[in-house]
C-alpha cells in the first residue's frame, strides 16, 4: 500500500480544516497568512536539518523550504517581527520532531515529515501560491523542477514510512485547527 493510501484519510481531514479551506479560498488575511507561515518555521528547520545531516537532500535540490518560508513571513511581518508566537500544537510538533530525529533507530523517519510537508507544497502548495498572491510574494511554493523534486521524493520513502506519514498528517491538522482557533 503506497504512503498516499495509507493517509488518504488524515489527507482529506486536513484539507477539509476551515483553515485550509480559507488559504484555499484566496481570502486569507495578511495577518492569518503570516502567523501560518510563522509556524511553519519551526516545522521546517527540523525537517529539512535532519534530511540534509542524513543525505536526503542531496538528490533534492531546490526542495528546501526554511529560507523561503523566513522571506515571506518578513515581508508580511516587517517591523512586527516579534508579534507573533507559536502556538501550542506547533511547538508539540517541533519538540516531537526534535525527539524523532535524536532517536539513532527512528531519524530515518523524519522523511514521512518531509513527505507530508514537501509534497503537499509541491502539489497543493501550487494551487496555494495562486491564492496568497494577493498578500504574498509566494516564495514559499517556488519551485524550479516540481516534477523532478517529486520523482526525487518518492525515490526516497520506503514502506516503513506509512505511520509515521500519518502523526505528520495529525500534526499538521492540529496546527491548522488551532490557527482556526477551532
Amino acid at each position: 500500500m503506497s504512503l498516499k493510501d495509507i493517509t488518504k484519510d488524515l489527507h482529506h481531514a486536513a484539507e477539509i480544516t476551515q483553515f485550509a479551506q480559507t488559504l484555499l479560498s484566496g481570502k486569507i488575511s495578511s495577518d492569518d497568512y503570516a502567523k501560518y507561515l510563522y509556524q511553519m518555521l519551526l516545522v521546517y528547520g527540523p525537517i529539512e536539518a535532519s534530511c540534509e545531516r542524513q543525505g536526503f537532500l542531496q538528490n533534492l535540490k531546490g526542495v528546501e523550504r526554511a529560507h523561503a518560508i523566513y522571506q515571506d513571513f518578513t515581508e508580511l511581518a516587517g517591523k512586527d517581527f516579534y508579534n507573533y508566537t507559536w502556538l501550542p500544537s506547533t511547538v508539540a510538533y517541533h519538540l516531537y520532531l526534535l525527539d524523532l530525529i535524536g532517536d539513532a533507530d527512528r531519524k530515518h523517519l523524519v522523511k514521512a515529515h518531509m513527505y507530508v510537508r514537501h509534497m503537499g507544497d509541491l502539489f497543493g502548495g501550487q494551487i496555494i501560491k495562486k491564492q496568497v498572491a494577493h498578500v504574498s510574494s509566494g516564495k514559499f511554493y517556488d519551485f524550479k523542477n516540481v516534477e523532478e523534486l517529486k520523482t526525487a521524493i518518492r525515490a526516497e520513502l520506503t514502506d516503513d514510512l506509512g505511520d509515521e506519514a500519518r502523526v505528520a498528517f495529525q500534526h499538521a491538522i492540529n496546527i491548522m485547527r488551532e490557527l482556526n482557533n477551532e
